[in-house]
């Protein structure tokens, strides 16, 4: 049954992430699959806590965000309990629960009777937490649980991606930024050889006495003395064409 019922939710899933544009999208689909198929009344959050900072990703409904605002504010409550603990926390009764008083109080002010968090680590230092909030008080039971499991793994997968290509990009960003200041150099280069008839070596020699002395970077060094004789600063477009 299990099988089954893990089978048809990832079949879901897909159908979600082929008709949206982005992550976002995606775990906000998520959110509401979660919330539709984990049990009656249910609402569902999806959070995200990242090097210690907790952070709303997706919510089926407003209601449930502004539960999950108020633990983020309060740095108490379920979904950073589970998080820390690494294991579900499940609160059956809210109306009997003690811990975590300001969470407590604005959900049940909410209308919400019962909740569950449940946690999963994305890589050091990254973790989520799939979150559930219901009407009614023992509101699920061990197979909604299970389901409930389902979607949590989905969202870890997600958010791995997403952040392996937050990663990514922020590479390519650097790489780029490291061979723009090359190409930069380059041409500084090429101006201090002929200005000093120089070798690259004597000239790169020379940069980087310019760039200790005045306690300058040697890109901006370089960029300087480009400038100078170019007349306008150097641009990445203008590093880019030089190198090819």
């Amino acid at each position: 049954m299990e099988d089954r019922t893990r089978s048809a939710a990832i079949v879901e899933l897909q159908d979600v992430l082929l008709t949206t544009a982005t992550v976002d999208d995606f775990l906000e689909g998520v959110a509401q699959a979660a919330a539709l198929h984990v049990g009656p009344a249910t609402s569902a959050t999806i959070t995200l806590r990242r090097e210690g900072r907790a952070t709303l990703v997706a919510a089926s409904d407003p209601r449930a965000a502004e539960c999950d605002e108020v633990e983020y504010a309060a740095d108490d409550g379920p979904c950073l309990s589970s998080i820390d603990l690494g294991r579900i926390v499940h609160v059956p009764d809210l109306a009997t629960e003690t811990r975590w008083p300001q969470w407590r109080a604005v959900t049940l002010r909410k209308g919400y009777a019962s909740a569950a968090a449940l946690p999963r680590d994305v890589r050091p230092g990254a973790h989520i937490a799939l979150n559930l909030y219901a009407d009614a008080p023992h509101a699920w039971n061990d197979a909604a649980i299970a389901v409930a499991d389902i979607y949590a793994d989905e969202v870890a997968r997600a958010v791995t991606l997403s952040l392996r290509s937050a990663d990514q990009a922020e590479l390519n960003a650097d790489l780029r930024a490291a061979l723009a200041s090359r190409a930069v150099i380059d041409q500084a280069i090429g101006v201090v050889m002929a200005e000093n008839r120089c070798t690259p070596a004597e000239a790169m020699a020379i940069l980087r006495s310019a760039s200790g002395h005045r306690k300058v970077k040697l890109r901006d060094v370089a960029a300087a003395i480009v400038e100078r004789v170019a007349g306008s600063e150097p641009s990445e477009a203008d590093s880019f064409q030089q190198r090819a």
